[in-house]
C-alpha cells in the first residue's frame, strides 16, 4: 500500500481504485498506524474537526463502510464504535517503511556493512514519490506525521551519500551535496560528507573553503562553532590524514583522487531508473551501447549517471564531441578528455590498451559517417574497452546495441517539474489547483527533460497557471507546419523561444554572445562580445548572472578557481539563428575572433617565458572557439586568421599539436594569400616546417623551411637554420645540425634573441648527446640553462633537467639526477602536463631508489602512479608500480610490493605488454623466493631465460642475484657462486640500467657464501 505519494492499493496484484477525498483520507490515516487500533474520537477530531461529534460520527461510519467495500475484504478493517485497526502488515505500508528502512540503513552503516546500507538507503529512497501524504488532506494532524517522513527522507539521503563513501566514492557525490548543504546549510553530517568528498577528489583547497564556509553559517545564524567531528576533519585535512584521503599505499590498481572526467551532476535524475537499469545491463553484455533519442530528451544526463555506476576498472572518461567537426581528428578529441593534447591515433590506442575503461562518446550524430570507422579501431585494439555513445541516430556498427530513450512518462514528468520549481521557490507546492496545471504543461512538452526543466525555471516568479497561458500561447505562435524539424524539436524550440521572448532586450543580446563560443566562453571574452552587440561593459556581469540564474546558461567550475560559461545545445542553435535574424552576427563574431587574436598575440610573447602555462591552458581550453575564429577570420578577415595562427603557433608547438598545428597555419597563409606581407608569410612558413618536423614530416618540413628562406630577412633566416637543426636532428644528421646551430648561434647573439640562442644550446645538447659526446652535451645543457633559466620557460627547463637528470644517471650522480629529475617534474606540473610529470616522476623514484632512499622513493612513485592515473595512463601506472614494487621489496614491505607488482603485471598482460613483462616476473619470483616458495628456483630460471631472450640485461643481472641468494640459503653453494659469476659477466651490459645500490641479493648472497667459507 503506497500513501507516501499518491495513493496506490493493490490486492493480489491488482490495482484497486479508492475513492478521492474523505474515504482516501480515512485509508491514509488509518495506514500510517496499521496493525493498531485508532480510537473514533481521535479519527474524527483528525478528519471531521470542523463538524459536531454525532454528524461526524455517523460520517466516519458511512466512510469505513465504503473502504470495506473498495478493498473487497470486509476483514482488512476492523472494529466499530470504539475505533478501527487497518489489518495489514505495517511492512506493507510505503510510510512505514520508509521509517523501518531508515533505522536499518543506519545500524547497518555503523556496524561497517555500508553496501547493504546503500541498498537499504536506495530502496527507502525509491518509495517517495514527490509531496508527502497527499491524499491525506490538509488537516492539522498531518504536521507531525509529515515532519517524521521528511525528517527520514533527509536522513536516508545522509546515510545513502555516507555510506557511498564509505565505499570510496568522492567526486561524483559533490554536486549533490553541493545541492543539500545549500538546502540544509545547519546540517552539521551533510558538510562533513561534502567537505570529505571534496578531500578525497583531491580538492584539499575546496574542502578547506568549505569548512570555512559551514563555520561562518553556524557563527552567524546560531552562534555557534563547528561540532567536534567537523573541527577533527579539518585538522585530519590539514595534516594529509590519510583517514580523511581514501585508498591505501601501494593500491595502484585502484583509483587516485581523481577516476575518470565525469562531471557532477547538480540534481539527481528522475523517471529514469528503469532506462539507467536497461542501459546499464546492456553494457555488461555488449561492448558499444548507443543511447538514442532526439535532441533534449535527455541522453547525456543518463549516460554520466550509467558512467557514473558502471564501475569499470580503468574509470569513466567523457568526451565530449558536439563540438567536433565533421572530418576533424577524433583522436584528438579523446585524447583531450584523458589531459594529453594533440592526440595521435597511436597514443591514444596505446592509452586504451588494457586498461578495461569505459569511453562515453557523446552527441555522435554529426560525425556518423566517420566515428565508426575510429570506434572499431578502438574496440578491436583494447579488448577491455567499452563504448557508451549518445546520439539522435544509432552509429550502424556491427555489434551496436541501440537504446531508444523515450520522453518521460507524465507522471515522472510531473515530478521532474515540481523538484525543478521547487529549487526556484521553495514554497511551491503540488496540490489540487496546481496539479492538472502542471500535468498540462508537461503534456504539451511531450515530457522532454530539458523543455520541462526550463518551463519549470520560470516558477522563480511566475505562477503555474501564468506558465501554462504563456506557453499555450507560445506555442501557437511558433508553430510552423513547414518545418522539417521533428515533431518534439519543434516543440523544445518552442518552448526555448517563449523562455527567451520573456528575457531583457541585454538578456538576449547576452544569449547572442555566448552562442559564438564553442564549448563554453570565458568571461572576458563574453564582456568584449557583448560591448560589440551594444551591452554597456558595466551591465555585462548583470546580464550574465541573469541567464545563469534561469539555467540558459551553465556554470562550469574550472582549474584554479576558473568559471567558464556554456550554453545548453539547443538553446545555442536558437539562438545563432536570432543572431543572424538581427543582422548583427558578423559584429558579434568578428568580435569574438578580435579577443582571441589579441589572446594570440599575447602568447605570442609571453609563451616561452615565464607565463608560458597560462597561455598554454588557454590554448587548450579554447581549442574550438580558436578554430571556430579562424574559420570566421579565412573568409571575412584573412589577416586576422594569420595574426591568430602566428600567435599561437609556439603554444601550438609545445603542446604537441604539429601536423594538425600546421594545417592551421597553411590554411590561414592560404587565405591571406599574396597580400600577407613578406615578414608574415615567412614566420608563417618557418612555425608550419617547425611544427611538420614535429609531427615527423620531414620532408614537407625542409620544404616549408626553404620556401621562408627565400622571402625571409637576416634574422628569419636565422631561425630557419635553428628550426632545419632539429630537422636535421630527427633525420639522425647529428653533425649537420650542429654546423647549423653554430652558424646561427652568433646572429643570436648579435641581435640580442636570448632565447633562440639558448635554444640553439638545447638542440646542440641534443645532438652532442645522440653521437655519445656526453661532455660536450652537459656543457651545452649548462649553457642552455644559463640562458633560458632566468626567462621561465618551463618547456625548455623540463627538457634541459631531464636531459642533465639522464646523464647524472649513467654517471651514478644519483644526488645530482635526483635534483635534475625533481626539477623536471615540477616544470611539467606547472604546465599541466600530467603525463609527462608522471614520466619524470618515475624517472626521479627510480633516481632516489638508486641512491638508497627507500622513503623518498616510495612517495614519489607513489604520487607517479597517482598522477598517471588521473590521466588514465595505464601505461606509465605500470612501470611505476613495478618500480614501487622493487623499492617496497627492498624496504622489506613484502606484502604491498606483491600486490602492486601484480597490478602491473596484470596490465600487461592484458596491453601485450610483451618484453616490459619480464621484469614483473622477475620482482614476483623474487618475492617467492623470500617467503620460501617451492617453486622459486624453477620461476626464477625461468626469468633468467626470457630476459635473456629478450636481451634485458638488467633483469637478467637481478634475477641471477636473486637466484644466487636462493641457492645458499639453500646451502648449495656451488650453483649460487655460478649464478653470481653468471651475473657479473653480463653486468657490463647492465651498467646504466643497474647499480651496486640496487643489488641487495648480491649482497645477501656473498654475506652467506662468506660464512659458508671456501
Amino acid at each position: 500500500m503506497a500513501v507516501l505519494g499518491p495513493v496506490e492499493v493493490r490486492r493480489d496484484g491488482a490495482r484497486l481504485v479508492v475513492p478521492s477525498g474523505k474515504t482516501t483520507e480515512v485509508l491514509v490515516r488509518l495506514a500510517l498506524d496499521a496493525g493498531v487500533l485508532v480510537r473514533a474520537e481521535r479519527l474524527i477530531e483528525d478528519l471531521w474537526s470542523d463538524q459536531a461529534g454525532g454528524v461526524a460520527r455517523n460520517t466516519l461510519q458511512s466512510k469505513v463502510s465504503k473502504l470495506r467495500r473498495v478493498l473487497g475484504d470486509p476483514g482488512l478493517v476492523t472494529g466499530g464504535g470504539a475505533g478501527y485497526t487497518l489489518a495489514v502488515d505495517p511492512g506493507r505500508v510505503d510510510a512505514l517503511e520508509v521509517l523501518r528502512l531508515a533505522e536499518s540503513a543506519a545500524s547497518l552503516r555503523h556496524a561497517g556493512d555500508p553496501a547493504a546500507a546503500v541498498r537499504a538507503c536506495a530502496t527507502a529512497l525509491a518509495m517517495f514519490r514527490g509531496e508527502l501524504l497527499p491524499g491525506a488532506g490538509d488537516g492539522a494532524w498531518l504536521a507531525p506525521h509529515r515532519a517524521r517522513l521528511e525528517e527520514a527522507r533527509l536522513r536516508l539521503t545522509e546515510d545513502h551519500l555516507a555510506a557511498r563513501c564509505d565505499l570510496g566514492a568522492a567526486g561524483e557525490l559533490i554536486g549533490e551535496l553541493e545541492g543539500l548543504v545549500e538546502a540544509h546549510p545547519l546540517r552539521e553530517g551533510l558538510w562533513k560528507l561534502l567537505i570529505t568528498a571534496l578531500y578525497r577528489a583531491g580538492r584539499q583547497a575546496d574542502a578547506l573553503a568549505a569548512y570555512r564556509r559551514v563555520q561562518r553559517r553556524l557563527s552567524d545564524e546560531l552562534g555557534l562553532d563547528p561540532g567536534a567531528e567537523l573541527r577533527a576533519l579539518e585538522q585530519r585535512i590539514l595534516r594529509h590524514d590519510v583517514s580523511a584521503a581514501g585508498p591505501a599505499r601501494g593500491d595502484v590498481s585502484a583509483a587516485g583522487p581523481v577516476r575518470g572526467n565525469l562531471p557532477g551532476l547538480s540534481a539527481s535524475l528522475i523517471g529514469r531508473d528503469a532506462d539507467l537499469a536497461a542501459v546499464g545491463r546492456l553494457l555488461g553484455d555488449q561492448r558499444l551501447v548507443t543511447v538514442a533519442g532526439p535532441a533534449g530528451v535527455g541522453k547525456t544526463r543518463l549516460a554520466i549517471e550509467v558512467a557514473r555506476g558502471c564501475g569499470a576498472p580503468g574509470g569513466a572518461w567523457l568526451v565530449r564531441l558536439e563540438s567536433t567537426r565533421p572530418g576533424a581528428s577524433l583522436w584528438q578529441s579523446v585524447g583531450e578528455a584523458f589531459g594529453v593534447s594533440a592526440a595521435t591515433e597511436a597514443m591514444v590506442l596505446d592509452r586504451l590498451r588494457g586498461s578495461g575503461l569505459l569511453l562515453v562518446l557523446d552527441n555522435c550524430e554529426h560525425l556518423v559517417e566517420t566515428l565508426p570507422e575510429a570506434v572499431g579501431r578502438m574496440v578491436s585494439a583494447a579488448p577491455g574497452l567499452r563504448v557508451l555513445a549518445t546520439s539522435q541516430v544509432p552509429l550502424g556498427m556491427d555489434g551496436e546495441a541501440v537504446y531508444p530513450l523515450e520522453p518521460l512518462t507524465i507522471a515522472d514528468s510531473v515530478e521532474l517539474f515540481t523538484r525543478r520549481a521547487a529549487r526556484q521557490r521553495r514554497s511551491f507546492r503540488l496540490d489540487a489547483g496546481t496539479g492538472p496545471v502542471v500535468e498540462a504543461v508537461c503534456r504539451s512538452l511531450d515530457g522532454l527533460p530539458l523543455a520541462i526543466e526550463l518551463a519549470a525555471a520560470r516558477a522563480k516568479v511566475l505562477s503555474v497557471q501564468e506558465i501554462a497561458r504563456r506557453l499555450d500561447d507560445r506555442f501557437t505562435l511558433l508553430t510552423d507546419p513547414t518545418s522539417h524539424r521533428p515533431p518534439r524539436r519543434r516543440t523544445l524550440w518552442a518552448a526555448i523561444a517563449w523562455s527567451y521572448d520573456l528575457l531583457f532586450p541585454d538578456d538576449q543580446r547576452g544569449l547572442w554572445a555566448f552562442a559564438c563560443f564553442s564549448d563554453g566562453a570565458p568571461l572576458p571574452a563574453v564582456e568584449d562580445v557583448l560591448a560589440a552587440l551594444g551591452v554597456p561593459p558595466a551591465s555585462a556581469v548583470d546580464v550574465v548572472t541573469r541567464l545563469a540564474d534561469r539555467s540558459l546558461v551553465g556554470v562550469d567550475a574550472g582549474p584554479g578557481g576558473t568559471v567558464r560559461y556554456r550554453l545548453l545545445d539547443s538553446v545555442r542553435a536558437f539562438c545563432l539563428d536570432k543572431l543572424n535574424e538581427a543582422g548583427m552576427a558578423d559584429a558579434a563574431l568578428g568580435a569574438h575572433a578580435a579577443w582571441f587574436a589579441a589572446a594570440a598575440d599575447r602568447a605570442g610573447r609571453g609563451a616561452r617565458g615565464s607565463e608560458q602555462a597560462g597561455h598554454l591552458a588557454l590554448v587548450r581550453t579554447e581549442r574550438a572557439n580558436i578554430d571556430a575564429a579562424l574559420t570566421w577570420a579565412g573568409t571575412h578577415d584573412p589577416p586576422l586568421g594569420l595574426r591568430i595562427a602566428g600567435g599561437l603557433g609556439w603554444s601550438w608547438a609545445i603542446l604537441g599539436a604539429g601536423p594538425d598545428a600546421a594545417r592551421r597555419v597553411r590554411a590561414a597563409l592560404t587565405s591571406a594569400g599574396t597580400a600577407a606581407p613578406a615578414r608574415d608569410r615567412a614566420n608563417a612558413l618557418l612555425l608550419a616546417g617547425f611544427l611538420e618536423a614535429s609531427g615527423g614530416d620531414l620532408d614537407l618540413a625542409t620544404a616549408d623551411i626553404e620556401q621562408a628562406a627565400r622571402v625571409a630577412g637576416d634574422e628569419q633566416r636565422a631561425v630557419g637554420r635553428l628550426y632545419l637543426s632539429f630537422v636535421r636532428s630527427q633525420q639522425g644528421r647529428a653533425e649537420d645540425a650542429l654546423v647549423l646551430l653554430a652558424g646561427c648561434r652568433a646572429d643570436f647573439r648579435r641581435l640580442g634573441r636570448v632565447w633562440e640562442e639558448g635554444a640553439s644550446w638545447l638542440l646542440s645538447a641534443w645532438a652532442e648527446i645522440a653521437l655519445g659526446a656526453t661532455d660536450r652535451g652537459k656543457a651545452a645543457c649548462d649553457e642552455a640553462l644559463r640562458l633560458l633559466g632566468p626567462l621561465g620557460d618551463q618547456w625548455a627547463l623540463n627538457h634541459l633537467e631531464a636531459m642533465l637528470g639522464g646523464l647524472a644517471q649513467a654517471e651514478h650522480r644519483f644526488a645530482d639526477a635526483t635534483a635534475h629529475l625533481r626539477r623536471a617534474a615540477d616544470a611539467t606540473h606547472k604546465l599541466g602536463f600530467a603525463a609527462a610529470e608522471a614520466h619524470h616522476l618515475a624517472g626521479l623514484g627510480r633516481a632516489q631508489h638508486q641512491s638508497g632512499d627507500h622513503r623518498a622513493a616510495i612517495a614519489t612513485l607513489e604520487r607517479a602512479i597517482e598522477t598517471a592515473h588521473a590521466t588514465g595512463d595505464l601505461r606509465t601506472v605500470a612501470a611505476a608500480g613495478l618500480r614501487l614494487g622493487r623499492v617496497l621489496r627492498s624496504a622489506g614491505e613484502r606484502r604491498p610490493a606483491r600486490e602492486v607488482v601484480r597490478s602491473a603485471r596484470s596490465w600487461y598482460a592484458a596491453a601485450g605488454g610483451g618484453d616490459a613483462a619480464v621484469p614483473a616476473e622477475y620482482v614476483l619470483a623474487a618475492l617467492d623466493a623470500d617467503d620460501g616458495a617451492p617453486h622459486a628456483v624453477e620461476r626464477l630460471s625461468a626469468v633468467v631465460a626470457a630476459a635473456r631472450h629478450v636481451h634485458d640485461a638488467e633483469t637478467e643481472v637481478l634475477a641471477l642475484d636473486a637466484l644466487a641468494h636462493l641457492h645458499a640459503e639453500q646451502g648449495r653453494t656451488g650453483d649460487a657462486r655460478a649464478a653470481l659469476d653468471a651475473a657479473d659477466l653480463v653486468m657490463p651490459a647492465a651498467r646504466h640500467l643497474v647499480t651496486d645500490g640496487e643489488r641487495i641479493d648480491r649482497d645477501r648472497a656473498r654475506s652467506l657464501l662468506g660464512a659458508a667459507g671456501p
